[in-house]
């Protein structure tokens, strides 16, 4: 019996430029130092005139080479002046305008001459805004699955701005973590050819998110599991023992929550939604059918899938994220299990009450959503030493109210072909302008290299791509609460061997791409 545990490396983050590696950010910041100090020394030609080029030169050169938490200074410049056009504008805080569309209502008499209202919510005219800032143009909006009658109605994410339409399924896995090393490259290899499935040329897939959430919990879940499968009652010594732990570990229960959502483009998918009707029904016609192919899959996988959200399901998520704790941990609609009305939900055509945030306001380093403030991490960088396939463990399991989310973007084998040999010949190039001008090559660079070569390889052998980037969300009720959060998930991604990086100025945007909006790639 094989013991021995399968182990993965990632590659850095490549960062090729324009020439010889070098960003055209970093070659304008050179050009700019260097056109300065000309100008200075022509106006002062004297030693004054030679420092002063010598600082304009130093500073273009330190702005384009010196990093400073993560990013240069030229990556620094467009970030810091956004954000400052932004708060002259007021732009860091952001009101709904969803409570002044109010609701639409029909009043007609029926046979019988009484006035059956009909309610539901207003679109808003031209220029009525339904949510703050990066929340705009979303709606929630519901879709039979199948033409049958009474067919279970989906909830799909309509985002007018991406083009995209997104449904999401919940899922649960079977202990990972406590699987041997051949259960656990056994299910690793059914997920690979669940996404393999998604890359084929042609796929109307654009893109796939898993987002996986910790969050606190009254232990009601604990103790109907305790009712559940309990052997001796509680006027037993054991049954009593075992009640006194369930109460006392309530005020520290989490629950975790996996969401898999599906997304596609309503442009690159228009032939297919032209065939199916056209319109947002077309598109989320074209939208289920993927949903269902990948709810059959998973399940081929022997991964527990609880359903397709329905539309107030979906709701009852995204408000989720930004509900207080009092909120998501008690016995409120916030607490309530994710699969009430989920697939299961037959009948109800009409869309969701309002889930977005009602206010957003966003500092340089976290954002308050409502009552609750937030701060995002990008992943810059994964693990570049061999791991094993529960590396995510020390994430996963930090008992922090938090959200994962890794969005994925397959790529179809002839782009994956023509985007592998863009970057060998970009390899090879800035390898011979490097050697031409004296400079090193850094191992850095080499691994960059080995990368390419090694997709090369594996695209020859028929193997799937995928372009993804990861974000992790930390959530709290005040900012002492949450900047305690940020230094434990900042040790805990240290644990895992990867670079955590808070995306300052940007966090309203980074908040979204924990949301199962398919969102986190350009």
């Amino acid at each position: 019996m094989r013991t021995e545990r399968m182990r993965y490396r990632f590659g850095p983050l490549e960062r090729r430029g324009l020439i010889a590696g070098w960003r055209g950010g970093q070659i304008g910041s050179v050009a700019a130092g260097l056109v300065f100090g000309v100008l200075a020394l022509r106006s002062h030609p004297s030693l004054v005139g030679v420092l002063g080029a010598l600082v304009c030169a130093g500073i273009g050169v330190a702005a384009a080479c010196w990093p400073v938490r993560g990013r240069t200074g030229e990556q620094w410049f467009p970030l810091v002046v956004r954000w400052l056009v932004a708060g002259s504008r007021g732009g860091h805080r952001r009101h709904s305008g969803a409570p002044g569309l109010g609701h639409l209502a029909d009043v007609d008499l029926d046979d019988d001459g009484n006035v059956p209202p009909t309610v539901r919510s207003a679109r808003g005219g031209r220029g009525a805004r339904q949510s703050p800032g990066v929340f705009d143009r979303l709606r929630v909006e519901p879709a039979p699955v199948g033409d049958s009658p009474g067919a279970p109605v989906a909830g799909v994410v309509m985002d007018a701005r991406a083009r995209t339409a997104t449904a999401v399924l919940a899922v649960q896995g079977h202990s990972f973590a406590l699987l041997g090393p051949v259960e656990q490259d056994s299910r690793i290899a059914a997920w690979a050819r669940v996404l393999a499935s998604m890359a084929r040329e042609g796929s109307a897939v654009h893109r796939v998110q898993w987002v996986e959430s910790c969050l606190p919990d009254d232990g009601s879940a604990v103790r109907g599991h305790q009712l559940a499968r309990a052997e001796l009652g509680i006027d037993t010594a054991a049954g009593r023992s075992y009640q006194s732990l369930v109460d006392q570990s309530a005020p520290v229960t989490r629950r975790h929550r996996v969401l898999l959502a599906l997304s596609i483009h309503t442009a690159h998918s228009s032939r297919a939604i032209r065939g199916s009707g056209g319109g947002d029904a077309g598109a989320a016609l074209v939208l289920l059918r993927e949903v269902v192919a990948l709810q059959r899959l998973m399940e081929e996988a022997d991964a527990t899938v609880e359903g397709i959200l329905g539309p107030r399901a979906l709701a009852r998520v995204i408000r989720e994220m930004s509900a207080p704790l009092s909120s998501v941990g008690g016995h409120g609609a916030g607490s309530r299990n994710v699969t009430e009305g989920t697939i299961g939900e037959r009948g109800r055509r009409s869309p969701p009450g309002y889930p977005w945030p009602m206010v957003i306001e966003s500092q340089w380093d976290s954002v308050h959503v409502d009552a609750t403030w937030h701060a995002t991490y990008w992943i810059a960088e994964w693990p570049r030493i061999d791991v094993t396939p529960d590396f995510l463990g020390p994430l996963l399991f930090s008992p922090l109210r938090r959200s994962i989310s890794l969005v994925m973007e397959p790529v179809s084998p002839v782009r994956a072909a023509r985007q592998v040999a863009q970057a060998r010949t970009a390899d090879i190039a800035d390898r011979e302008l490097r050697r031409r001008g004296g400079f090193l090559v850094t191992a850095r660079q080499t691994r960059e290299k080995e990368g390419a070569e090694h997709r090369d390889v594996e695209l020859a052998d028929g193997h799937a791509q995928y372009r993804f980037s990861g974000y992790v969300t930390v959530t709290a009720d005040s900012p002492d609460e949450l900047r305690e959060a940020c230094g434990s998930i900042e040790n805990a991604g240290g644990q895992t061997r990867m670079e955590l990086r808070l995306l300052h100025g940007e966090q309203d945007v980074a908040f979204a791409c924990t949301m199962p909006l398919g969102r986190g790639l350009t």
